[in-house]
């Protein structure tokens, strides 16, 4: 239930600058021992952005890599959990040596930072050092911890501030941190995992994965909202949030872009395991055992909520998303070949329209479960219908075999997370045509979709 425009953005946000966990966190502290103000915080971490580039960049204009060669990557990175750099080695576009001097290139951050404070705030490298020692001791780091902080080693990082015995737990929480990264905002940074044993919350937008492991990832807040719409809000990225179910339904999308690909992972060792539609929960509290992690996006705050307890709940009354449908016109489709969309996310649905108009398709009509979307076949007898997967009511694949029992010619999409094997497996049985596994990228879908046609 991922936008195509968020994947095909997603290789633009590899080339936006940053700033880095460490110089957000030190600046804070300086802030917080009244070193510098709040003012020349800002304006150090916009100096910052200024200097640091991401690996892609600078392959490009160095001429090591070209604009698609930089894209493939960046799409293989929505796909696997490993570093650019790596990524670029196993495709054979670089060698070791070529990225260990791009990697030299990227410059040192925390010695630029550190040549700001002297040059803008009048400190000394000594008082520097002293407060980053003092910055150190406050954190409990090591000298090796402080190191890979510095560096931005997200392998690194996240033990150190997801200190739990679950392995799952802290492996999930690095996942949702370089997806962060990749399609909401480089722009972050996060404190210590606590347990949610008293857990309140405002807010809480979520999915279950169930079988052979039982996992809850979600994102909440226990007062103000501010995070949770800056989330949302670049998730979905070009196209528009503009109420709180939608709000709620892109953070509920990007609990699934999550939790598809760790699912992906772990099915890759032969594991079992389902995931259930996400749901909303408003003003109420969790049940049994969780873990939370607070994430800031400039400044405002929201919850990362891992489970792997089977008897955890989210809450006692899911909250019921009011998600306004397009009007269509079916009146003139012209030679245009008409089209169905199926899925239970607002944001999915616009941005599917979106795309297909814009290729050459005529968007008929929209559903929000599998029922609506059989009923909606059998009214406007589209060309293609595209089905979710996952969808409360009606699942995709029953929604796909009534369809095809009602006409055997029917040409059917499926969409499915990361990590939906068994799913996809039973949709091809079932007769679909074509299938996205998501991440997905536009180009790749609208390509699928016209070569069906001959």
């Amino acid at each position: 239930m991922v936008p195509c425009a968020i994947y095909n953005n997603s290789d633009n946000r590899d080339r936006k600058v940053l700033i880095a966990m460490f110089i957000q966190l030190f600046s804070n502290y300086l802030v917080e021992q009244s070193v510098i103000t709040t003012e020349q915080r800002d304006y150090l971490q916009a100096e910052m952005q200024k200097t640091h580039v991401k690996l892609g960049t600078i392959a490009v204009a160095d001429g090591l890599l070209t604009e698609a060669q930089a894209d493939e990557i960046n799409h293989q990175q929505t796909q696997k959990n490993e570093l650019f750099g790596n990524i670029a080695i196993q495709m054979g576009y670089l060698t070791d040596i070529q990225v260990a001097k791009l990697l030299e290139k990227q410059g040192d951050t925390a010695m630029k930072f550190f040549q700001l404070l002297m040059n803008t705030i009048g400190l000394t490298m000594d008082t520097v050092t002293e407060h980053l020692r003092g910055f150190q001791k406050a954190n409990g780091f090591t000298d090796e911890e402080l190191d890979a902080l510095k560096r931005e080693d997200i392998e690194s990082i996240i033990p150190l501030f997801a200190t739990v015995r679950d392995e799952t737990i802290t492996n999930l929480a690095g996942l949702v941190m370089r997806n962060l990264t990749r399609f909401v905002t480089s722009n972050f940074y996060f404190g210590r995992m606590k347990k949610a044993s008293d857990y309140a919350y405002s807010m809480l937008a979520g999915q279950k994965s169930v079988g052979d492991y039982d996992i809850f990832l979600g994102f909440g807040a226990t007062d103000e909202l501010a995070g949770i719409i800056k989330l949302a809000e670049n998730y979905a990225d070009t196209v528009a949030v503009t109420s709180s179910d939608e709000v709620y339904d892109a953070v509920c999308e990007f609990a699934n872009l999550n939790n598809g690909l760790f699912d992906s992972v772990l099915s890759d060792d032969d594991v079992f395991i389902e995931m259930i539609p996400p749901e909303v929960y408003l003003n109420q509290q969790l049940f049994g055992n969780a873990y939370y992690m607070p994430v800031y996006i400039d400044g405002a705050q929201f919850d990362l909520i891992i489970s792997t307890d089977a008897a955890f709940v989210p809450g006692d009354k899911p909250h019921e998303l009011n998600l306004k449908k397009t009007d269509f016109d079916t009146s003139t489709t012209g030679s245009l070949p008409t089209v169905l969309v199926v899925d239970d996310s607002s944001l999915i649905r616009k941005v599917l329209i979106k795309l297909l108009n814009e290729n050459g398709y005529h968007v008929v009509g929209e559903a929000t479960n599998g029922l609506e979307g059989v009923e909606l076949y059998k009214e406007l007898h589209p060309d293609i219908v595209t089905l979710d997967i996952t969808m409360p009511v009606m699942d995709g694949v029953t929604a796909l075999k009534q369809i095809k029992e009602y006409d055997p010619d029917a040409m059917v999409a499926m969409i499915s997370a990361a990590g939906q094997k068994d799913k996809l497996m039973d949709a091809l049985r079932e007769g679909a045509e074509l299938f996205f596994t998501k991440p997905f990228n536009a180009q790749e879908v609208v390509s699928s979709l016209r070569s069906s046609e001959y």
